[in-house]
Formats: structure tokens, sequence, C-alpha cells
């Protein structure tokens, strides 16, 4: 027996998406910016760890990094009766639960097959899962994706490449990938997430996750999709040594970083990884449109809310630094937007990028209730049941923004 109103639910999320490239003019991305005018658009929205491994672990479970001693990214397994708002879907709602693309709730840190990890994901709650590594990891985890490159022939040219464009910790190496289009992580995800969408029932609740690996580097989005565009400047790092001292003491991991990347970026790459990243929201954004489309075509599309998340973000050269693991505002805000079915009702509360902070882990729990019970409140009443502070932890350090 399926919950009462229970709705069904597309959740699409990506890998390090900076929350606040979505509304700059310099990006082409109608797609997202049609969703956000439809629904809730939390331009505050900000992760609970700015890494991977402790953000997807935290979303899934409700549980902070903290409390799960997750921090930072470390080899990890989910355990199989960890909480779980996707059981609770399938459990209390009798939903038919599907998740294609990149989860990280396993280790990607030595070689295996990711088809290992099914009896994991079905305790977890899904039904059914079509699973990959992110392109790093590619190098050593098999998939159904490295199945299609092998037999493509162009895997170990793949990996070759991955492997140059990371030597000596080079993760700002910008050219397009060396795989054809239709292989290409994002594009292959977004054709098996549209077969899984047109296979999902029509005579019960469901949930589609898809989970992308993009826009996480390497810098190699396909060359048709390459443009340029103006682009203004990352944040520069602070010239005065009093308030760079005040701003990343000694000790935090802010100044640890910063060794990493003493002198800043090169120019060239900078405003080449830049354009890069530009380039794959946009493939991106396309791709999503063609999610739209095929769920446009279901029967059940008007009762189907819609979510679009990312589990941090990416600092892009802000302060002369890349990737994330930090506490600057580029790596730790999320994208984060849901359409409920039909669109939002009533007037449209303005969601600036002034007013308070939302939790990334609270935002996605919130939409499962209101996916899952919608008698008990819209999106936006669980949104006001939150609290008006959220608390971010990266390795030994934590904040509270407010």
């Amino acid at each position: 027996m399926s919950a009462l109103g229970a709705k069904n639910w597309l959740l699409i999320s990506f890998d390090q998406w900076r929350g606040d490239w979505l509304h700059q003019r310099w990006l082409d991305l109608p797609v997202l910016r049609g969703l956000a005018r439809q629904g809730w658009d939390l331009r505050r929205c900000y992760t609970s760890c700015p890494q991977c491994i402790p953000a997807r672990v935290s979303w899934l479970t409700g549980q902070t990094p903290k409390s799960l001693r997750l921090t930072k990214n470390r080899p990890y397994s989910v355990a199989p009766d960890a909480p779980s708002f996707v059981r609770e879907l399938r459990e209390v709602g009798n939903y038919r639960t599907v998740v294609v693309g990149k989860t990280h709730w396993s280790p990607h840190n030595k070689p295996g097959d990711l088809r290992d990890n099914l009896p994991l994901l079905r305790a977890l709650g899904f039904d059914h899962a079509r699973e990959i590594a992110g392109q790093r990891a590619m190098q050593r985890m098999e998939s159904e994706l490295t199945d299609r490159l092998r037999e493509a022939g162009v895997l170990e040219d793949y990996r070759a490449d991955l492997q140059d464009r990371y030597a000596s910790r080079r993760a700002h190496c910008v050219r397009p990938s060396v795989l054809p289009d239709a292989l290409y992580p994002d594009l292959w995800l977004t054709g098996v997430a549209k077969e899984e969408l047109t296979s999902l029932p029509d005579d019960r609740p469901w949930l589609l996750w898809v989970s992308f690996p993009g826009p996480h580097e390497p810098f190699d989005v396909p060359a048709r999709w390459c443009r340029s565009r103006s682009i203004p400047p990352p944040a520069s790092r602070p010239e005065d040594p009093e308030k760079l001292r005040r701003l990343a003491p000694p000790d935090s991991v802010l100044a640890s970083k910063m060794k990493r990347w003493p002198d800043g970026l090169p120019p060239k790459a900078l405003e080449a990884l830049r354009q890069d990243y530009a380039n794959h929201l946009e493939l991106l954004d396309q791709q999503v449109g063609e999610l739209l489309q095929v769920l446009e075509q279901r029967g059940d599309a008007s009762n189907t809310a819609v979510t679009v998340c990312s589990d941090h973000g990416e600092l892009l050269g802000d302060w002369g630094l890349l990737l994330k693991g930090c506490f600057l505002e580029g790596a730790i805000r999320s994208l984060f937007l849901h359409r409920p079915p039909r669109g939002r009702c009533g007037l449209r509360r303005l969601w600036r990028a002034d007013c308070r902070p939302y939790g990334l882990t609270e935002s996605l729990w919130a939409a499962h209730h209101a996916v899952l019970r919608p008698e008990d409140g819209s999106f936006g009443h669980h949104l006001r049941q939150m609290r008006k502070e959220v608390t971010i932890a990266f390795a030994e350090e934590e904040i509270t923004l407010q």
C-alpha cells in the first residue's frame, strides 16, 4: 500500500557544482533557471562538508559528518542498516526506487567492481541500481560504463589520459576528452537515465535518482561543447599579511590548502578551467532538459516532483586555489532547486542570495518529506521548520552560518 497522496520524485544530483554558478550572466542555463522559476531556488544552500564522501553519506542518511566521524574523504562504506530516506520511501510509500550514476557510498581507493555493491544498495533501499564511479576513480573501478568503454576499445586510452592529467597533482590540466561523445560519462548517463525513466511503473509511486559525475574535474568537456565567453576573475587571495593570517590561521585547513598552490594557479590554466567548467554546466543543463522532456511524455508527469542539487562547490581559482576542502564560499555553497508537482502555487517568494542559509542535507530530507507525505506540508512548510543556522564540518574544523 502506498502512502496517501505520495508523489513521484525525479532527483538529479551533480558532483561539485558550486551554488553561485547558476544565475551568472555568462552562463546559458535555460532549463535549470526555468526550474528555479517554477519552484524553490535556495540560493544560500550549504553542504554539510566540502568533500564528496562525507557530503554524500550525510545527504543519504540525514546524519552529520561529525556524528559519523567522517569529516573528510577517506575509504568508507555506509552501513547496510544506516538511516536512509530511500529505504523509507520503499518501505513506507511502496516506491519503486532506482539510482543511476555516482553514489560514492563505498570505497573507490582500490580496484573493484561497483556491481559488487548491489546488496548494499538494496539494503539502503534501492530496488535497482546502475552505479558508476567518478572519472578519476574509473582508473581502477569497473562498472557498466567501463564495460562499454572496453568494448569500444577506448578504456585504456581514457585511463592513460586520466593518469597524464593528474601527473604531479596537476588537477588544472584542461583539454577535451579522448572519449567519443556517446561514452562521455555525463552524456552516457543521460541515455541510461532516459531508459530507466521510460520503464518506471505508472501504478505506484517511484524515485529515480540520477547522479551525474560532472562537473567534477577533470576539465575535459567534449570539443563540440566548448565555447568562450567573458568570465570575471575569481576572488583574489588577500595581500595584507595580517588579514591573511586572520582568515587563514597557520594551522587551519585553508592555510594547509594554500601550501599546495603557494603562488596560485597559472593564469592561462585558470582562464581555461573556468571556461571548461562553464561549458560543462551548459552541457549538464541540456541533459536535464532531455530528462524533463522524457518525463513530460509520461502520464504521471503532473504527479512528479523534481529536485536538483549538488554535493558541494568548487573553488575555481578563488584565492588561487582549486577543488574544495575548505570553508571558502565557492567550496561550501551547493546548488538546490525543488519543483513540486505542477510547480509552485500562489505567490512566489524571492529566495535571494542574502537570505537565511539552508543546509543541504536538511533541504534534501525536507523534499523527501514533502514527496512522501504531502498531507503533512509542502516543501516550503518544511523549510520554515528548519534551523536558521547551518553547521559545516571539515577535518578538525567547524563553522556555523546564520
